[in-house]
């Protein structure tokens, strides 16, 4: 039979486990790259849409993670999907304003 005793924890091992470093935490910039991956991901499902064949399983799973949960009509799932699209870079735009002063080609107004 094993040996069920119970092991006490270090406290100060404990305590240094939950302790955590705010001092490069930057909620913004959490927010921002959330965005970031949001867009990523968006176009991702965008991309893979076919509004001409059946909607596969696993790209189902992804657009219920929108709250996309009627897949009869395609064109409807692509307008879903680009208003959100559009959405989330108009969010992250105003966190981050687009900066063109790095751009190679200037547009001429």
């Amino acid at each position: 039979m094993k040996d069920q005793t119970l092991t006490i924890p270090n406290i100060e091992e404990l305590g240094r486990i939950t302790e955590t470093d705010l001092t490069n935490y930057n909620p913004l910039l959490e927010k921002i790259e959330a965005l970031e991956v949001r867009i990523k991901l968006l176009s991702d499902i965008c991309n893979e849409l076919n509004p001409y064949v059946e909607i596969p399983e696993e790209l189902k799973m992804k657009l219920m993670n929108y709250n996309i949960l009627d897949f009869s009509d395609p064109f409807k799932i692509t307008n879903q999907l680009l208003m959100l699209l559009e959405d989330t870079i108009d969010e992250l735009h105003i966190l981050k304003p687009f900066d063109d002063s790095n751009l190679e080609i200037k547009e001429i107004l």
